[in-house]
């Protein structure tokens, strides 16, 4: 059995301390592991330096000042190990939860809205805060509680903008934007300016900058311009007006016809009732999205102009459902007595076919969809009238 000497004992703790090892009572710790150590598996004849060098080197993976950054860490941050334990476990059930999601997304399999919400709630909620809470215990430097923060809050806006984005929440727009201004104003800066400091860490900081700025921009080239959006807000409304006009035309004939006929039929009713409920589903949105009842042709200088939004914000009370609904039945009246395919009116992923299309329908396309179905019904009167 090897016998340490006092001079040994000092060697020891003096090369614990030049090791990082600061705390006292750690340090005395680790000099009674290591004797002790030593001491039981060193031989009386043994080479004591040689042995101590690969004792030492059990008690960390890099340096031994990790077990003082360890110590203090349990001392400070008695929950660190079991919030560390929840953020990994979080972590993985949000990107397991989001991939099932967006599996389900692209087969167009039920369930796909619920998992990505559910798995980007549980990155914005769960994940990323206790990232930041544990990570900031182990910053030092001030300069990277900072960068911490901002990524951090880059992080959180940037998943709730694709989390308002996927579910058609109004802000989604805004909290990209303020996500890039983060990233870009706030966050790169500080990065660039700590990293280059430093030799080792230059390179992978202008490489990480690089990329993140290429990211940023190729985010930014799918954002609509303030001029390509109010230009293509523009042309739909003028086409919404042209429609219309074509429309009134088809009415016109239709009303002519109709008043050199004797016979009106019980699906002649149908008809005008679909047109009538048509007309009404049309009002609830252009006053849903302009605050006017009809737009006309000085649109632009009473800006009642139809955006790119999505119609299920304005399908949100019990008229405009009922409304919808009632349309929805006289169609399927209306088809039940045509029996010929060609005389059916074709509703087929239209925002009428299904929630999830309705969900996706967006204010011009809906509006076009509901002129259509006006324009087939009358299209068939016609039909009808001239084969009488």
């Amino acid at each position: 059995m090897y016998k340490i000497s006092e001079q040994q004992i000092e060697f020891i703790l003096n090369d614990i301390s030049a090791r990082g090892v600061e705390t006292e009572d750690l340090q005395y710790n680790l000099l009674d592991h290591v004797c002790c150590i030593i001491e039981q598996n060193l031989e009386a004849d043994g080479d004591f330096e040689n042995f101590y060098k690969l004792t030492i080197a059990r008690f960390y993976k890099t340096e031994l000042r990790e077990i003082e950054e360890e110590t203090k860490l349990l001392l400070t941050f008695k929950n660190y190990y079991v919030m560390r334990k929840i953020m990994l476990n979080s972590g993985i059930f949000a990107a397991s939860i989001l991939s099932i999601g967006l599996i389900l997304k692209f087969m167009h399999w039920p369930g796909a809205s619920v998992c990505i919400v559910l798995g980007l709630g549980a990155a914005s909620l769960i994940f990323v805060p206790l990232l930041f809470t544990v990570r900031i215990k182990e910053k030092k430097e001030n300069s990277d509680k900072i960068l911490l923060a901002f990524g951090s809050i880059a992080g959180l806006l940037g998943i709730f903008h694709i989390m308002f984005k996927i579910q058609h929440w109004p802000g989604s727009m805004v909290l990209g934007s303020v996500a890039i201004t983060f990233l870009l104003v706030l966050f790169l800066p500080i990065f660039i300016v700590t990293g280059i400091k430093n030799s080792d860490t230059k390179t992978n900081t202008i490489v990480t900058s690089i990329i993140i700025i290429i990211g940023c921009g190729l985010w930014l080239t799918l954002v609509v311009s303030p001029h390509t959006s109010q230009h293509s807000v523009i042309k739909n409304t003028k086409n919404y007006l042209r429609n219309e006009q074509l429309l009134k035309n088809e009415k016109r004939i239709v009303s002519k016809l109709v008043s050199n006929d004797t016979i009106c039929s019980s699906i002649e009713i149908c008809s005008d009732r679909i047109i009538d409920k048509c007309e009404e589903l049309k009002t609830i949105l252009i006053k849903g999205e302009t605050g006017q009842e009809s737009i006309d042709e000085n649109f632009e200088s009473k800006n009642a102009m139809l955006d790119d939004s999505f119609v299920n914000n304005y399908f949100d009370n019990i008229v405009s459902l009922n409304t919808m609904n009632e349309l929805k039945h006289l169609i399927a009246d209306y088809n039940k007595v045509n029996n010929n395919s060609t005389s059916k009116i074709p509703i087929k992923l239209t925002f009428l076919d299904s929630v999830e299309n309705l969900n996706n329908a967006k204010m011009y396309n809906t509006l076009s969809e509901l002129t259509q179905i006006q324009m087939f019904v009358l299209q068939q009167e016609q039909l009808k009238i001239c084969a009488k």
